[in-house]
């Protein structure tokens, strides 16, 4: 039977105790694929993501430790969190800028629990999605759960997970919650806000268009180009990025 080494500890693994990379690496299931969340797709992940993804929980279970867990127990109502989700869940801090994505360890049962998290700059967050599975339950019956999937940009490891939701009803409550924090609700004084936000990108085309038209288009207009059309897409995230900054700067 052929033998492996695990590409990160170095230990010696075979057909059981080894989990195979998209790229042809081996890692050993008893620590590193441990270490890393249940819901990250080791089959389709090469070594560099496993790495990155590693590296997201040791620091991201930091954050939790230092940052999330104090901000569970306070009373001070402009810093509670929010919970979202049935089953799988997130925390949410508007006063960090900050998302909390938690994942529960036990060593026996329900004892010797200990929690990782991977965290999220709630600025980062530019995609949700709507989806439902169907699964047997533990009578046999068919069961339809339904799902909210968050995207990540800016981010090296597990960059797209889901929530647990009741229904669309509740997804769109979720997709609400954003949105508000955003400034793309559809209220008419947002609306008011994305029609600037429009004209500005648009205006910005236009100079970007004419400068490469003349020849004297440089990297810093394009980039503020980038920047309005965002902007406009998907609201004004300079205050989240701020404060979630921050609050990473804060941790040691």
């Amino acid at each position: 039977m052929a033998k492996h080494t695990c590409a990160i500890c170095g230990a010696e693994v075979g057909l059981l105790s080894e989990q195979k990379l998209a790229d042809g690496n081996f890692i050993c299931r008893k620590v590193c694929a441990k270490k890393g969340f249940k819901v990250f797709d080791l089959v389709s992940a090469d070594l560099d993501s496993v790495k990155a993804h590693h590296a997201q929980v040791e620091f991201g279970t930091k954050v939790w430790n230092q940052i999330f867990e104090p901000l569970k127990k306070t009373k001070k109502k402009e810093e509670k969190l929010k919970s979202l989700g049935r089953g799988e869940y997130i925390y949410v801090s508007p006063s960090t800028g900050l998302i909390a994505y938690p994942e529960n360890r036990y060593k026996i049962f329900i004892f010797g629990k200990t929690t990782l998290a991977c965290v999220y700059r709630i600025a980062d967050l530019y995609g949700y999605e709507y989806e439902e599975e169907t699964m047997k339950n533990s009578e046999g019956k068919e069961e339809t759960k339904s799902y909210c999937r968050l995207l990540f940009h800016n981010t090296a490891g597990l960059y797209s997970f889901r929530i647990g939701v009741s229904g669309k009803k509740d997804y769109d409550d979720v997709c609400k919650y954003f949105d508000t924090m955003f400034g793309i609700q559809k209220t008419l004084g947002n609306m008011v806000n994305n029609f600037k936000s429009q004209m500005n990108a648009a205006k910005s085309i236009a100079d970007t268009i004419k400068a490469a038209k003349d020849g004297t288009l440089d990297e810093a207009q394009g980039a503020e180009t980038i920047d309005a059309l965002d902007t406009a897409r998907y609201g004004d995230r300079t205050e989240w990025i701020a404060k979630a900054d921050a609050a990473l700067a804060s941790v040691k």
